[in-house]
């Protein structure tokens, strides 16, 4: 069933779409390798390992460069057929720079022997480039083959990958990029179980199941996927008005010659011949022509991605200017953009080109924190400088920290070998804003700052042939600042990037022209950019309030001597030395432990400790180490006349080893620190996705409270929420903040647990929903009702969903409620798993460790070890353990699950023979349904026959059971080429001596080590099968081209 709604729903619909935006499609079983003719390959590919379609490139790379001689063509053609590098990341990236950055070669043009540039793609004129789309693309792996759904190629280069999954399955998009994954070789890649060398070209990885569609790249994690909710410059009306084209109608605009789009019944077969399978699925003959508009619709996620990135323009854009390949940790990760970003920097370059004056140019894009702000700014500037008309301008970035000069610098030398200028003094700054070139300077903040106190910085470039493209708006565009710019570049027009939103008084004319592109707090939490904060005000127990302020001094310094007292006094003032007391800190660090060994601490999470100045950083740290507490580190600057107690965590080489450290699990390193205490720094601009927790001890406000609290804002694997713990009592002082932003701006910037119980609640409801027709409350009654395979899939979504919702109520009282559903529930899940042998149902990081920790000691207590895997059919004590279930029903349940995992762990086997014996499982099934004991009785006389049933069935005729395995095959693609169902006795004995034949030269062929990774020997094995079949009476080259493949996953299977 999920196998046609994967066909009906998803892999055919997009596939016409795709037809719709300009791709042509052509069947995958059209590009399988042809039969060798004189030793010759024949086809688009010569083997199933070949990726590329050599014939279209070549012809490509004739028709964009017309000039190139044949010898140039075939050396620019083995550049991209035979790449020499060590592993995939690094083919990837050589080849995506000779596609982007493009090749040259030495030809002479009539002007002597010199470098030419050669293009393989034209990303200037999309409409000169091959769009083409082709479904189950079968590739030999060095193991085994894949087939990915569908694969998108420009110009014969395979640059995109989509993988369909049913929209009824429970995890249908970590399912797709698991499998994608693996077609890449990424899971384990010491295993070589998928075809890298389709993913040498690969720009592009879709997950989609009709309702989901997320995009990432060959070094994308499941969590960096990203939806593509905005498929700018598309509508949803310009959407549906391209979804109810007509097919023939864009041919008759193109004339370009195409394939149909492929039915379900065809999609069906297709699968059936690519996987070597005769599975029986049933495609409905009633579907709609695909040339017949259909009724207007809600635009779903499928449909926004596919219009969105694969319009071949967008495509090709996508491809040229938002990609960057970053070193992170010692290793290459390549980034695509989010769909904001993308829409951003195109409404930038809109802007930039359409706006007549300075104003007009002008504006801010507010992308909150968190969401990819600097690479927003990189890959505008990457774009700038590609387009004719703006790569004539300068560039000066003003930043407020290192990291985006250093992403500025890098891709740039790697993309287009240009140097980036960094300002390193006032002096230096006013050189290069005056010098007339369009190059690209770059300058922190501060540097304008220092500015501002000197006279002589205005007028230094009244050229209107700049750009000012400013990090941190909120500063740049307004105040003082902006008037310091506004000087020494009267003309330029400003660009200005913001992670918060613009306050009220900073009026949208003020900001020129107002704001270019938005991508709010709340938009970013729905798309899983960003987490939610929850806020929590725990100072209570240690309140600082005016008039108790005396008495609380005399109360934390009431042993130190009357003059003593008063130099605190004197250096501190009194609510300061309160504050930074050793006593009040100490009871502030018991509190903030709890906290983070009950609610941080179990998930693996690390804490930020935020305090009000750098003596206050050394109390806390003494504390927590007094305390026991996990390893932590003081973050301070530090002065040249410090005293030794501060000037010891003033360390710089010091501070980057520990912040790398925290940025590191435990898992990775155990001894690493859980906290860093920081007064001012890492504020603003610090990443670190671990760490879930803040908490703040000094006054925050407006912008700056607004940017600390975004540091655990940063998605990480099990995090759905990050905390700001309160010892300060900043609660009004937030309320303020946010009242300085427009409320539609600020929506769903913070969160208090109170917030969480309805949607607690909520999650609780949708679970309980599937067990209101059983009034039971036994374990086995309940499983029951999660027989059927979609039911059972949209528990495991509901259960996961109430799972992780309570992982961040726990261990809070609030959690009571509903923490006996939660062990019942987790019984269930755990039990339904194993009776039904459903590995999905598996309690995963992602539900979080205490819900996780909880569900398994409940699990445990009842007797059952939550580690212990199912019982096996062919197990000793299988009849044992069914015997010990209570209803009939349960039995027959438990072993009609148990004989569908035999069938599925020996299905590669012995294909023909698992098929037969499931459909035999399916005729008992049916026609026993609701009558148990009848069932049961049929089922376990089924079992008692199957361990020896394939044994018998060889002796029978005569065969081993390996030959057996082949015997069923051959038998199978005899009786569909033939069509008949049943085969003489003739036919039947030269079928046994084809097979007896075919299984000794592949037993003599596995004396060779690495057998099926030598190309040369596989090739020997086809031609071996193909002699073979042929010098017989029944054979024929249908039969041999579905044979050699068959008998080669076979022999993998029984012989590697």
């Amino acid at each position: 069933m999920a196998f046609q709604d994967e066909i009906e729903k998803v892999e055919q619909p997009a596939i016409e779409q795709l037809r719709k935006l300009g791709w042509s499609y052509i069947p995958g079983i059209s590009l399988a390798p042809l039969l060798p003719v004189d030793g010759l390959p024949l086809g688009e590919r010569g083997y199933y390992r070949d990726v590329v379609l050599v014939n279209r490139l070549e012809l490509a790379i004739k028709r964009l460069n017309p000039w190139i001689s044949d010898e140039n063509c075939r050396k620019v053609m083995r550049e991209f057929t035979h790449p020499l590098h060590a592993g995939l990341m690094e083919y990837n990236h050589s080849i995506y720079q000779m596609l982007v950055n493009y090749m040259s070669v030495e030809q002479d043009l009539g002007k002597g022997r010199k470098g030419q540039t050669v293009r393989v793609i034209d990303f200037d004129n999309p409409a000169k480039n091959e769009f083409l789309c082709t479904n189950q693309f079968k590739v030999e792996g060095a193991n085994q083959n894949t087939i990915p759904d569908i694969v998108c190629f420009v110009n014969g280069l395979p640059l995109a990958v989509i993988e369909c999954k049913s929209p009824y399955l429970s995890s249908p998009m970590a399912e797709g990029i698991d499998q994608l994954r693996r077609y890449a070789n990424l899971r384990q890649p010491e295993t070589d179980e998928g075809s890298q060398r389709l993913f040498w070209y690969n720009q592009l990885m879709v997950s989609t199941c009709r309702d989901q569609a997320r995009v990432g790249t060959i070094s994308s994690t499941a969590q960096h996927y990203g939806d593509w909710k905005d498929a700018y410059p598309f509508t949803d009306a310009d959407i549906r008005t391209l979804l109810n084209k007509l097919i023939s109608d864009l041919d008759a605009v193109d004339g370009k010659t195409a394939r149909d789009v492929p039915s379900a019944e065809y999609l069906v077969e297709a699968k059936q011949l690519a996987y070597g399978t005769d599975e029986v699925v049933e495609a409905k003959s009633s579907l709609p022509h695909v040339d017949v508009p259909q009724p207007e619709a809600e635009i779903n996620a499928q449909q926004r991605l596919l219009a969105g990135m694969f319009k071949p323009a967008t495509f090709l854009d996508l491809i040229q200017n938002f990609i960057l390949y970053e070193p992170v940790d010692g290793r290459l990760i390549k980034k695509v953009a989010r769909y904001q970003q993308y829409r951003a920097v195109n409404k930038v370059i809109e802007r930039l080109k359409a706006g007549k004056n300075r104003k007009e140019k002008s504006g801010v894009v507010w992308h909150t924190q968190g969401s990819g702000k600097s690479l927003t700014m990189v890959m505008l500037a990457v774009k700038m400088r590609r387009d004719a008309e703006l790569q004539q301008y300068k560039l000066v970035f003003i930043t407020d920290r290192t990291q985006l000069d250093t992403q500025l610098s890098t891709t740039f030398r790697d993309a287009q070998n240009e140097t980036i200028y960094n300002a390193g003094s006032v002096s230096e700054l006013k050189d290069l804003l005056r010098k007339d070139a369009s190059d690209i300077v770059t300058a922190m903040v501060q540097k304008f700052q220092d500015a501002e106190k000197e006279s002589d910085f205005t007028d230094l470039n009244p050229s209107d042939k700049i750009i000012v493209l400013a990090d941190e708006a909120h500063r740049t565009q307004f105040g003082n600042l902006a008037m310091t710019i506004d000087a020494a570049l009267p003309n330029a027009p400003k660009i200005g990037f913001t992670g918060t939103p613009l306050l009220k008084t900073q009026k949208m004319s003020q900001a020129f022209g107002g704001y270019i592109d938005e991508y709010k707090i709340n938009q970013a939490v729905e798309d899983g950019a960003t987490v939610r904060l929850l806020y929590q005000g725990r100072q209570a127990r240690v309140d600082v309030a005016g008039e108790s302020l005396d008495s609380l001094f005399d109360a934390y310094f009431k042993e130190y001597s009357d003059e003593d007292r008063a130099e605190i006094k004197r250096k501190y003032g009194v609510e300061k030395a309160v504050r930074e007391a050793p006593a009040r800190v100490r009871r502030i660090c018991m509190d903030l432990l709890e906290h983070y060994r009950s609610h941080i601490q179990p998930d693996g999470f690390k804490a930020m400790i935020v305090v009000g100045s750098r003596h206050a950083a050394t109390v806390y740290k003494k504390a927590l180490d007094e305390l026991e507490a996990p390893p932590s580190h003081v973050i301070i600057s530090g002065n040249h006349n410090d005293p030794q107690y501060l000037a010891q965590f003033a360390d710089k080489t010091v501070h980057k080893n520990a912040i790398d450290d925290f940025k590191s699990s435990f898992k990775d390193k155990p001894q690493s620190p859980a906290f860093l205490i920081v007064k001012d720094m890492l504020l603003t601009g610090f990443d670190a996705p671990i760490c879930q927790v803040m908490y703040i001890d000094r006054k925050l406000q407006d912008h700056t409270l607004m940017q600390a609290i975004a540091r655990v804002n940063r998605t990480y694997p099990g995090k759905s929420a990050g905390f700001i713990v309160d010892y300060y009592g900043l609660s009004q002082y937030l309320t303020d903040a946010l009242d300085l932003f427009s409320a539609d701006d600020v929506e769903g910037t913070i969160h208090e647990l109170k917030d969480e119980i309805p949607r607690l609640r909520a999650t609780h409801t949708r679970v309980a929903q599937f067990f209101t027709s059983s009034v039971s409350k036994d374990v086995d009654d309940l499983v029951l009702l999660l027989k059927d395979e979609e039911k059972r899939a949209q528990f495991d979504l509901a259960f996961k969903r109430f799972a992780k919702q309570m992982n961040v109520v726990m261990p809070d009282k609030a959690a009571l409620p509903f923490t006996a559903d939660l062990k019942l529930w987790g019984k269930v899940n755990h039990s339904a798993r194993l009776k039904y042998h459903d590995q999905q149902l598996t309690l995963g990081a992602e539900i979080g460790e205490k819900v996780r920790r909880l569900v398994d000691e409940h699990i445990f207590s009842t007797g059952v070890d939550p580690k212990i895997p199912p019982v096996d059919l062919m197990a000793a004590n299988f009849k044992e353990h069914v015997q010990e279930i209570k209803s009939p029903e349960s039995r027959a349940s438990e072993i009609e699950s148990a004989i569908k995992d035999h069938i599925n762990v020996n299905l590669d086997q012995d294909p023909e023979y698992y098929k037969s014996l499931s459909l035999r499982l399916r005729d008992i099934i049916q026609k026993s349904e609701g009558d148990w004991d009848k069932q049961l009785g049929l089922l376990m006389a089924l079992v008692d026959n199957i361990e020896h049933s394939h044994q018998k069935a060889a002796q029978d005729i005569g065969l081993s059971e390996t030959e057996y395995a082949f015997y069923g095959i051959l038998v199978a693609e005899v009786a569909r080429a033939t069509g008949e169902d049943v085969l003489n006795e003739e036919t039947h004995e030269q079928i046994k001596l084809t097979v007896r034949e075919l299984v000794e030269m592949f037993e003599d062929a596995t004396q060779i080590v690495d057998l099926f990774k030598k190309d040369d020997e596989i090739k020997r094995m086809k031609k071996a099968i193909k002699h073979t079949v042929l010098d017989q009476p029944f054979g024929n080259v249908d039969i041999v081209k579905a044979l050699q493949e068959r008998f080669l996953d076979l022999a993998r299977s029984r012989f590697a």
